[in-house]
């Protein structure tokens, strides 16, 4: 063998070990993350991103601020008449702000403005984002006729949600990547009885966690004739995920139609189809 080609294999050697390295660390659960410290703003409406738009909280206002629901609507308490704080069309992103006054206290119910966080319709990008006090939701991914969704949230953390901190009730996937969050009730939830049901996915990589107080993911394992889908089920793919916690690390439910309550899927085949950890 000349040195030319000895050469040529030492590089691809390299490279090839520099490439596992990168994929060994991409997915790296983040450490404990605290809010950044920012400016109170006060909005009375909801934010509406256009289409392939981006807004960036640091670039608008020259600094970390954290946005306030002051309206009725968006008192960030577990009422389902809730509107968001933002509004995500297709293809848009929002990143770099807080939600919510984290000033407030340490419950998980303290109406501290949150409202009903972000809603995506389509394919939608929350990047950096800390929800200081979670309102109803943190982010929810809704349905766009014509359009399989895709929520990627990268990167932020979040804090003090009473019930689940992303909600999916429209089709496709959610991908929650970089993400830390402490005392929240769950990390996720498929709806378990929207009108329109889905066979959903989410996708979890590079997690970590504090309190959880119910779950850390719900999915719909199956779903009854009432839901209109029989015979479909959600697929959770978990990657790297650090909760040392007492509670469920996927839990799954029988989806159902609206006007019913979702219960909880006994059979251990089931949940096991939908909860894939690698």
């Amino acid at each position: 063998m000349n040195g030319n080609s000895m050469t040529r294999r030492l590089w691809r050697g390299l490279v090839a070990l520099a490439l596992v390295a990168v994929a060994g660390t991409a997915a790296a659960a983040p450490g404990v993350r605290t809010v950044p410290a920012c400016t109170k703003v006060n909005i009375s409406a909801t934010i509406e991103v256009a289409a392939g738009e981006t807004w960036d909280g640091v670039a608008k206002y020259g600094k970390w601020v954290c946005l306030v629901g002051t309206a009725s609507n968006m008192k960030g308490d577990q009422s389902e008449s809730q509107i968001p704080i933002f509004k995500l069309n297709n293809g848009s992103t929002v990143k770099n702000v807080v939600i919510g006054d984290g000033s407030l206290g340490s419950g998980t119910n303290l109406a501290a403005g949150g409202a009903d966080g972000v809603h995506c319709y389509g394919v939608c990008n929350i990047t950096n984002v800390y929800w200081a006090d979670v309102g109803e939701d943190g982010a929810t991914l809704k349905a766009l006729s014509g359009v399989t969704g895709k929520l990627t949230i990268t990167g932020g953390a979040a804090f003090k949600a009473a019930d689940k901190l992303f909600q999916h009730n429209g089709n496709g996937t959610i991908v929650i990547t970089d993400f830390y969050a402490d005392n929240i009730g769950k990390l996720y939830r498929s709806c378990g009885n929207c009108s329109t049901q889905y066979a959903r996915k989410v996708t979890v990589s590079g997690v970590r966690l504090g309190t959880v107080n119910v779950a850390v993911l719900g999915v719909n394992s199956s779903y009854d004739s009432k839901s209109g889908i029989a015979g479909k089920y959600d697929v959770a793919t978990i990657t790297d995920l650090v909760y040392s916690g007492s509670k469920p690390k996927c839990e799954g439910y029988v989806g159902t139609g609206s006007g019913n309550e979702p219960v909880k899927d006994t059979s251990t085949s089931n949940v096991a189809r939908s909860c894939i950890f690698k």
